[in-house]
């Protein structure tokens, strides 16, 4: 059995409204067990498998803002969380990254710490995306220096669509964006050769990007990163062409040496990292050591990424 806990900051939520939601979302409500926690909380249970983005987008939609979506899995998981250890104080690369509404928790030992300090490591970020379009490049979403015992990085579901003139080549940096808040169900029209345009209904469930010139520009999405809008993919726009994207709940995590920024191309992994999936939890816990590497449980929510990994599709997931 799987929980969903229905929050709503700013606001009252009831039952009907998270039945409501849910329908929305494309899900059958009439599967779930529902139970009142107070006027701002709902848990939804039962064995139907909804991925929290897409209900919170319901919910947006619906006029029920403020609305966060936590899944609490089954208890065989949960018994192996280490969520009631005693954590140090440690930086937090949450005020980074905004908002809290996905997270994940980097445990590590001293000497690990120590050792990526005096290594001159830093955290790099990568965060997957959903296409049919092809010769799309996942871009370094996130570096910090920032990092202790205990590291939280967490972000919220805020998107903009960009488009840019820069070329998507191996280690290049995509400079120069034109961007725009956009959401799922939105498309952004590009009106003149220089990528700028303007933001229209578009298609339910996507982000797509429409080329209305003869020009190819560059083009992907973007989510906030410390109150500016990031990167994290990148494909090619021909003239009068269409690229439709759809952002899913996967990150990827690394430490490196490498002294490249945010918005750099990359094709394989710089070091050992862990693919992350938070679709059906929006909180994971890992844990890192310099010699041994990532560390999860074994749950199939994560996995380990060798060094010099081809990164592309496992970012750049096909839904063709």
């Amino acid at each position: 059995m799987t929980q969903y806990i229905f929050e709503r900051t700013g606001g009252t939520l009831s039952v009907p409204n998270v039945k409501a939601i849910v329908e929305e979302a494309g899900y059958d409500p009439a599967v779930l067990a529902y139970t009142q926690v107070d006027s701002k909380k709902v848990n939804a249970t039962g064995t139907l498998v909804m991925a929290p983005s897409t209900l919170e987008h319901a919910a947006k939609k619906l006029g029920y803002k403020g609305t966060a979506v936590t899944v609490v899995d089954g208890v065989a998981e949960e018994a192996h969380s280490s969520s009631n250890r005693a954590r140090s104080v440690a930086p937090s690369i949450g005020n980074l990254l905004g908002a809290t509404d996905y997270g994940v928790t980097i445990s590590m030992g001293q000497n690990t710490v120590a050792a990526l300090s005096s290594g001159n490591y830093s955290l790099f970020g990568f965060k997957g995306v959903q296409t049919s379009a092809g010769g799309g490049v996942p871009l370094v979403w996130f570096k910090s220096d920032d990092f202790g015992l205990d590291t939280e990085v967490s972000w919220e579901v805020q998107y903009e669509a960009y488009t840019s003139r820069s070329a998507i080549i191996p280690n290049g940096q995509i400079k120069g964006l034109s961007s725009y808040a956009i959401d799922l169900g939105q498309t952004l029209e590009v009106e003149t050769p220089q990528g700028t345009g303007s933001v229209v209904d578009g298609t339910e469930g996507v982000i797509s990007i429409e080329n209305r010139t003869t020009t190819q520009v560059t083009c992907g999405i973007s989510e906030v990163v410390d109150s500016t809008a990031q990167p994290l993919c990148a494909f090619p726009l021909y003239g009068n062409g269409l690229d439709a994207i759809i952002p899913i709940q996967k990150v990827m995590l690394t430490f490196s040496t490498n002294t490249v920024n945010t918005g750099t191309v990359i094709e394989k992994a710089y070091s050992q990292s862990i693919l992350i999936d938070l679709t059906a939890k929006s909180h994971r816990e890992v844990a890192f050591d310099i010699n041994n590497g990532w560390s999860w449980g074994g749950f199939s929510w994560a996995q380990a990424i060798r060094p010099s990994t081809n990164v592309v599709p496992l970012l750049i997931e096909s839904n063709a």
